[in-house]
């Protein structure tokens, strides 16, 4: 089974591995943000305090930042070994770049807004 899936993997063109490589890598990045983040405000952070909120969405953002990032290496990583083009490999980190860029900053708005003191 695993090898049918890996010979149809590897019959694709690159830009459609790409593709692929991003849409599952951001789909994963966005879970793992959420749990960060749902696990964050469960246990650690007292929401009836103004100052613990204060206090912990600044560690939450960095955290989070720092798990794009990773994130953003591994995408170039994988690209580097699925796509043959340095170009096609460039413009697969950039975009994923990008959204994860823009991921990050509604994450961090809609932080703002849920944790309104």
């Amino acid at each position: 089974m695993q090898k049918a899936v890996n010979d149809q993997f590897n019959k694709m063109n690159a830009p459609a591995r790409g593709v692929l490589l991003v849409v599952g890598a951001c789909m994963v990045t966005a879970c793992l943000a959420c749990s960060i983040i749902t696990f964050a405000s469960m246990v650690f952070i007292d929401t009836t305090k103004c100052g613990a909120v204060s206090r912990a969405l600044p560690v939450l953002w960095i955290t989070i930042a720092v798990v794009f990032l990773a994130s953003v290496v591994v995408v170039g990583v994988k690209a580097r070994k699925i796509i043959p083009g340095v170009a096609g490999r460039r413009a697969i980190v950039a975009v994923y770049g990008v959204v994860m860029l823009a991921s990050f900053v509604v994450i961090a708005f809609g932080l703002l807004v849920a944790f309104n003191c």
